[in-house]
């Protein structure tokens, strides 16, 4: 079941307001629900439920060719535990696998420290920066090689998108 905008936008205010504001940008709801409806139009959505409520999603687009954007990356704080991170991102390896996609980026605040420290994890380099943030990159053969990718793989998590 695909997450409503209404569930998006929810997950979004809570993980999204503090950094956003600190990064000096504004978090609009309105403004935020009109680009989750845009954004579901050319975008993959992978998501997690626990209880039937949206804990976690990951939104990507097609860039160009091969290469895809990671434009949202949400995990609701209570359930930022080894099992719905290992799902979600089993989903998205599923869909890399599934679209062809051979390099994904991202961009993030400089102000949003667990993202940054995620994608480092998972072996994201910085390719561009700017005051307010950094922009990554990863060759998906890379990203697959990193241990903590390995271990989902192992978990043999199911693609349901």
């Amino acid at each position: 079941m695909l997450p409503s905008v209404d569930e998006l936008l929810a997950l979004d205010a809570l993980t999204l307001r503090e950094h956003t504001e600190q990064a000096g940008d504004t978090f609009d709801v309105d403004e935020q629900r009109v680009q989750l409806q845009k954004s579901l139009e050319v975008n993959e959505v992978c998501s997690v439920r626990r209880d039937g409520n949206l804990v976690a999603y990951a939104m990507l687009r097609p860039e160009s060719g091969v290469c895809w954007f990671v434009g949202a990356f949400a995990i609701h704080p209570l359930y930022r535990t080894y099992a719905v991170i290992t799902e979600l991102l089993a989903k998205v390896a599923a869909l890399a696998i599934d679209r062809g996609i051979v390099e994904l980026k991202s961009h993030v605040y400089k102000t949003n420290r667990l993202s940054i420290a995620f994608h480092r994890k998972l072996g994201f380099r910085v390719t561009r920066e700017n005051d307010k943030g950094f922009e990554f990159f990863t060759a998906v053969h890379e990203l697959t090689g990193r241990p903590a990718v390995r271990r989902v793989a192992a978990n043999g998590c199911a693609p349901s998108r």
